[in-house]
């Protein structure tokens, strides 16, 4: 097949999205297939490798006032022409803004099938754009219905989500098709020789308690943050990583030193590749005490190098971690409960291990091989429907 994917964000920008949409063209071509991703422009200061497997059109773009990094287009037809000469015999968009628009108008004038994936709960997102009021959260999900109605399939990577879309008012048919990771990458240590070699070469202490993600507000860290203030009184050799960069970081050193525990919080900015999957692998467990996740592939890439999750019990969170058999789900902003998780794994290697091989098994079912398995038998049914 021809596949067209469609995405407002890409690398060298880093989240979710941005990885989910690049692996996913990757393993496409793996399998065989010719795919082209549509996407923004990276901006001048921008650096990353080129991609060398697929093809990729980068369109006009300007930064996002609301968010450093993050750029934004306008749906002006850029991509007509680079699409009808690209003749694909399915368009997959993975954003309901300007770029996804872009898909919207080539399905139309086209008549290309169109498959789109939402990804995350924008409402938690609007306080960005200075928009957190219930009315800009009603006119979010009018708009999400909108765009995602015009889909011949809408996808979403878990159920508390899709209903969430159905709530909004999406009529179209919708399946569940959970982000992928790579599993081969993402592994545990093969020993604990390994791990102690890797704690060593990353200056880690005995116990790790390690955060991946956005440092932004909705993510709550400094949740984690004051549980960390509880987990440093009872076990002394322990450290809080938090791997990753955003508009959050210096208020949350402030906190940290506020209350006291900066010397057990450790800011390691982005990491990147064989860094970040060594990071993960030389830490002991996975939290996020953040509300607004949806299927957060730090989560997944956490749990597939062996990793404990103790997390908050909402949203999509729940549908990933296993209570009380590879992690802890815990009350929303309670760092109590989050302290009393962790150390209730750092004090006992049996149910530690016992937790991380459960993690690790449960990792397997999103292995990118089959996720890709899954989207190729939606886009087969959608041609022949």
């Amino acid at each position: 097949m021809k596949i067209a994917l469609f995405t407002d964000t890409f690398p060298p920008q880093v989240n979710g999205v941005a990885n989910v949409v690049k692996s996913s063209a990757e393993i496409l071509v793996e399998k065989g297939h010719d795919v082209r991703v549509f996407t923004v422009s990276s901006g001048k200061a921008s650096k990353g490798p080129s991609p060398e497997k697929f093809g990729l059109t980068r369109i006009f773009s300007m930064p996002f006032f609301g968010y450093p990094n993050e750029r934004f287009s306008l749906p002006l037809g850029w991509t007509l022409a680079k699409i009808k000469s690209f003749k694909p015999d399915i368009i997959h968009v993975h954003t309901p803004f300007a770029v996804g628009w872009e898909a919207v108008l080539s399905k139309k004038i086209l008549g290309i099938p169109l498959v789109g994936t939402h990804h995350t709960f924008f409402d938690h997102y609007l306080k960005h754009i200075y928009a957190d009021y219930g009315w800009a959260k009603k006119l979010s999900s009018k708009y999400v219905a909108a765009f995602y109605n015009r889909c011949d399939l809408v996808v979403s990577p878990t159920m508390t989500l899709a209903d969430t879309l159905e709530s909004y008012g999406v009529s179209r048919p919708m399946v569940v098709v959970p982000n992928s990771i790579d599993t081969d990458f993402f592994k545990p240590a093969a020993d604990k020789n390994e791990k102690e070699e890797l704690k060593k070469q990353f200056g880690f202490s005995k116990n790790v308690l390690v955060y991946m993600g956005r440092v932004s507000y909705e993510k709550s860290i400094d949740v984690v943050i004051r549980a960390m203030s509880v987990i440093a009184g009872k076990s002394t050799d322990s450290t809080l990583v938090i791997i990753g960069g955003g508009p959050e970081r210096e208020n949350l050193e402030i906190l940290a030193k506020r209350i006291g525990v900066e010397k057990n919080v450790r800011f390691m900015g982005f990491l990147y590749g064989r860094e970040l999957a060594a990071a993960l692998r030389a830490s002991d467990v996975f939290v996020t005490a953040s509300k607004s996740e949806n299927f957060p592939l730090s989560v997944i890439e956490a749990m597939a190098s062996g990793l404990p999750v103790v997390a908050v019990s909402a949203l999509g969170l729940s549908e990933m971690i296993e209570n009380e058999r590879s992690g802890f789900l815990v009350s929303p902003d309670k760092p109590e409960e989050i302290a009393d998780s962790v150390l209730k794994l750092f004090n006992n290697i049996l149910i530690l291990e016992k937790y991380s091989a459960k993690s690790r098994e449960l990792s397997l079912k999103y292995s990118k091989h089959n996720i890709a398995r899954i989207h190729e038998n939606n886009y087969e049914n959608l041609l022949i429907s």
